[in-house]
């Protein structure tokens, strides 16, 4: 149980190294922004297309590559009205039923043909359909897919947490298992 808590620990680590790190990427996003309405405003010629385009890869990137850590720390929407009064254990094998039977098998075949939909975007040379925007479309769908993976790796972690927490005897604040209705401060 010590090496399982171990693996999710990792992967928890390595999901939000990759947030963070893509979190300078709102740096970028908010720079390519004001260089765009500044230069529409004094109505400086700039290639617009190529910034709004940008615009929205940026938006995607971050979104993607934040994804996973998101689930791992319990930041995603959740509908929790019918759990929310059941004792901790009992939310525990319902969400570790959900993982099993529908987040994992779902991200399984999403990443699956998240993959095809890469590599067919590769193969084909895709690009903006604007002749002056971007090229290389893959490389937002390969972030994508990345995005997604990560979310699969954040299934697998949380699945993990779950298993040493059920059968491992753990307590609930040893294994940092986070789920279930969240509480945040704003």
């Amino acid at each position: 149980m010590k090496a399982l808590l171990a693996l999710s620990n990792a992967i928890v680590h390595v999901l939000e190294r990759i947030a963070r790190a893509a979190g300078w990427l709102l740096i970028v996003l908010m720079t390519i922004t004001c260089v765009d309405v500044i230069c529409r405003k004094l109505s400086i010629p700039i290639p617009y297309t190529k910034f709004q385009e940008m615009e929205w890869h940026l938006h995607a990137a971050i979104f993607a590559l934040w994804m996973g850590y998101c689930y791992v720390i319990n930041a995603h929407p959740r509908v929790d009205s019918y759990t929310e009064a059941l004792p901790f254990r009992i939310r525990a094998w319902i969400e570790l039923a959900g993982c099993l039977l529908f987040a994992l098998p779902y991200m399984g075949v999403i990443v699956y043909f998240g993959l095809d939909f890469l590599v067919i975007s590769y193969w084909q040379g895709e690009g903006s359909e604007n002749v002056a925007g971007l090229h290389h479309r893959w490389v937002i769908k390969g972030v994508f897919v990345l995005g997604l993976v990560l979310v699969l790796a954040a299934i697998i972690s949380v699945i993990l947490r779950l298993v040493v927490y059920l059968f491992g005897g753990r307590p609930q604040e040893q294994v940092n298992l986070q789920i279930g209705h969240a509480v945040s401060e704003v």
